[in-house]
């Protein structure tokens, strides 16, 4: 099955990037019976015209890592646990039609709609007096002066003027012809801006008229298990005279829009979409700094996106047969939301549900342990032990590319996106920033008692039981960087859970 995520707007690209920290750490989806989702690879598609967006740049660029570090692991294998599990794939790398040309991005390309001006896109100046005046009075002049290569600057009327263009896109035109009976669809976007508020319909109605395009597999298409998350606001922007993105009209224009997307998605037995996910928080974060889009727009990562990014995990795992029915059409749309276990302003492991903990925690503690020993202990162990088992782990390994892309590029991203979530005033602190004592690591959760005190974890002892599966296990076909990743994995699993506190 393949998963082809559409994230719209800057809001789609930090969500992916928590989507990204996921899988690294290996979380994987499961289905409701709690085992693994097989044979499964998700395509992100970034939808934004905005190019110069800080956020979207730093998610491709981590993408573009995980790829490389995934596939230097297990190559075209789909079907792995451990570190980097889930395949993540370009639309190109999936294509056979030689007949469309593009690039090996994860970005669609949206040159279409990425004209100087919203008024040189519509044609106003070629546009009768009369039809110049409804146009005036359907967009305010300073949407008509719109650049529309900053993205839509919380405008969905020109959004969803501009996006409906896609579906005459070769990406549009590739997407349908590699979409098969089995994949599913999900997008992610906020429904407060611009970009994602008026891509997510949009895009769903073209996807479910596909029958009046002009591509393969469009009956396919058009019954295909459709989901999405709907970020509602969950930041304020700094005050400025400068009214094109105004947070007084976050809740005003949530609420129209909930009431379109009920009225068009939703709402009735013909429903459009097979699941939606709600997340949103009321909870003042510190303000971000006021910027349309002239300026790069990066903002810190959230909770709200850590959450959001599990959404189409979720959605993976359902059931066929509660999302279509016998025919295969849509059944009436399922909806899900979010809440805490614990409404705290200072979110640790222990302020999710049990459901939430169960699939992130263990993962995401084995991934950070990770960090730590790659930063503070390899390098000490190379020529002993485990590492001069075949395939051997030389000095040489400490510069090669992979390598650096892990520690240098990766794992740089991971540090920055931790940092970000504990600045925010719902501050999210899993580890204990700046904390090297893997002993200590885990915010409020504590090794576990034993009879001269509690107990310790440190390189040695990842060392010594690194050393132990190494003499028992067979990596001779496998490289070198494999059975570092592999034995650290197995190591971790073994020392989480008899030398923590347990909180599953």
């Amino acid at each position: 099955m393949r998963l082809f995520l559409l994230a719209i707007g800057g809001t789609g690209s930090r969500v992916l990037k928590s989507l990204l920290m996921l899988s690294a750490a290996g979380v994987r989806p499961v289905d409701e019976d709690g085992h693994p989702v097989p044979n499964l690879e998700i395509v992100p598609v970034i939808i934004d015209p905005h190019k110069s967006n800080e956020d979207l740049k730093r998610t491709e660029a981590l993408l573009t890592n995980y790829r490389s570090i995934r596939n230097r692991l297990y190559g075209n294998e789909v079907n792995v646990d451990g570190f980097f599990a889930n395949r993540i794939v370009t639309l190109r790398e999936i294509m056979s039609d030689s007949t469309i040309q593009l690039n090996d991005t994860f970005i669609f390309n949206l040159s279409a709609v990425e004209r100087e001006k919203f008024r040189d896109f519509i044609g106003y100046d070629t546009m009768n007096e009369a039809n110049q005046a409804l146009t005036s009075l359907l967009f305010a002049d300073y949407q008509l002066e719109n650049r529309m290569n900053i993205g839509f600057v919380g405008s969905p009327n020109i959004g969803s003027v501009a996006l409906n263009e896609i579906k005459d896109s070769d990406e549009f035109k590739a997407l349908a012809n590699v979409f098969n009976a089995g994949d599913r669809i999900f997008f992610i976007s906020s429904i407060f801006g611009g970009t994602g508020a008026a891509g997510f319909p949009i895009m769903v109605k073209n996807l479910r008229q596909a029958s009046n395009l002009d591509i393969n597999n469009r009956d396919v298409l058009r019954r295909a298990p459709i989901g999405g998350i709907t970020v509602l606001p969950y930041f304020n922007i700094e005050h400025n005279d400068d009214h094109r993105i105004d947070k007084a009209d976050f809740i005003v224009k949530t609420q129209s829009a909930l009431y379109y997307y009920k009225e068009t998605l939703t709402g009735s037995n013909d429903s459009e979409l097979n699941a939606i996910f709600y997340v949103g928080d009321q909870e003042v974060s510190k303000p971000y700094a006021y910027d349309p889009g002239e300026h790069g727009q990066r903002n810190r990562a959230h909770l709200v996106e850590l959450v959001a990014a599990m959404a189409p995990l979720k959605f993976a795992g359902i059931a066929d047969s509660r999302l279509t029915d016998q025919n295969g059409y849509p059944m009436p749309t399922m909806a899900f939301e979010f809440g805490l276990e614990k409404d705290v302003r200072d979110v640790d492991f222990l302020a999710f549900g049990s459901s939430t903990r169960h699939l992130i925690y263990e993962p995401l503690v084995r991934f950070h342990l990770l960090f730590l020993f790659l930063r503070t202990g390899l390098r000490g162990m190379i020529g002993q032990g485990f590492t001069e088992d075949e395939p051997k782990l030389k000095s040489d390994f400490l510069t090669s590319q992979f390598y650096r892309t892990l520690t240098d590029q990766f794992m740089r991203g991971y540090v920055e996106w931790l940092s970000e979530m504990y600045d925010n005033n719902r501050s999210v602190q899993l580890f204990n920033m700046g904390e090297n004592d893997m002993s200590n690591a885990i915010h409020h959760v504590h090794t576990r008692k034993s009879l001269l005190g509690r107990k310790t974890v440190d390189n040695n002892t990842f060392k010594a039981e690194m050393n132990r599966l190494s003499r028992d296990a067979k990596y001779s076909t496998r490289t070198a960087e494999y059975k570092l990743l592999d034995l650290f994995n197995r190591a971790a699993t073994t020392i989480v859970r008899d030398r923590y506190e347990n909180i599953n």
